[in-house]
């Protein structure tokens, strides 16, 4: 199931930035910073900033909103796990 809100969120992250909530209302997934962790560990560079929103008894809320900051993905993940050598370890 991740790996179809995946694509989807990648695809919608495309057209611009995103809250958690408008990724619940508009591609059904409740667990957006589950999957921004798992587009960032795949390579995409996604940004997140605070916003302020109002909610619906009208005071303000600070949320998080996520956006892709470019097209291009990275060669090494953000968090390489173990067996992966990162840019530090490649010396000659």
């Amino acid at each position: 199931m991740s790996d179809k809100q995946n694509r989807k969120l990648i695809a919608a992250l495309r057209n611009g930035p995103m809250t958690a909530m408008q990724m619940l209302q508009q591609l059904g997934i409740m667990r957006a910073s589950a999957r921004v962790f798992d587009l960032r560990a795949a390579g995409y560079t996604i940004e997140s900033r605070q916003i302020t929103v109002r909610n619906r008894d009208g005071s303000t809320s600070h949320v998080a909103e996520y956006r892709l900051a470019s097209q291009q993905r990275t060669l090494l993940p953000a968090h390489p796990g173990r067996g992966v050598m990162s840019a530090k370890a490649v010396r000659a």
